[in-house]
């Protein structure tokens, strides 16, 4: 009974994962299809800049922002020219939030261009805007 249980629980799991991961892809998509030419030529001409073994600086462009109080919530479009997975050489999302004075004190606002670090194997602090 435990077994079947466990089989159960990882199978919504598994759901939960592919549902939310399609949801990405489709917002991903319907960001990317807002771009503008030089915008996706922006991000594609990129070089990440290495800043340790496994973490970059690059550019990114602010795809949505959410007002979460004292923190604003960011979902930015960047080109994936390192990790060789399933988005590798593609324009993708990265999630962070900034605090809501750092957006007001730099006009952050959607569509604007930003320095990105990235630290994939990192499990707190992989993706930050850096000003």
């Amino acid at each position: 009974m435990g077994t079947l249980i466990g089989v159960g629980v990882c199978a919504v799991l598994a759901i939960v994962i592919v549902i939310v991961g399609r949801n990405d892809q489709k917002e991903c998509a319907e960001f990317v299809s807002k771009l503008t030419g030089q915008q996706v030529d922006f991000l594609k001409g990129t070089d990440p800049q290495f800043v340790e073994k496994d973490a970059w600086v690059q550019d990114a462009i602010v795809a949505k922002m959410t007002d979460k109080g004292n923190k604003i919530s960011l979902r930015l479009l960047w080109y994936n020219s390192v990790l060789q997975n399933n988005e590798y050489q593609k324009i993708t999302i990265a999630d962070t939030s900034i605090s809501a004075s750092e957006q007001q004190s730099h006009n952050l606002k959607v569509g604007d261009p930003v320095k990105m670090y990235f630290a994939p194997e990192k499990t707190v602090g992989s993706v930050k805007v850096v000003w």
